[in-house]
């Protein structure tokens, strides 16, 4: 019972701390920028921050 307590707080503080991490719309291909700096003035320009990815090969992949 503890463990099923411990596992449920987990991920409920993993939830609050960044909730992109279970988003599981599909993201599609837009754009390769030279570096990680780059994809994310992208992202804080486009003001998508929960639609949009950055990977790391610099690709930015928005939902749709």
């Amino acid at each position: 019972m503890t463990a099923l307590i411990v596992g449920v707080s987990l991920m409920l503080g993993l939830f609050a701390v960044d909730s992109g991490w279970f988003d599981t719309r599909p993201h599609y291909y837009s754009h390769t920028y030279e570096n990680k700096e780059q994809c994310q003035e992208v992202i804080r320009l486009i003001k998508k921050e929960k639609g949009a990815v950055c990977t790391d090969k610099h690709a930015l992949y928005i939902t749709k």
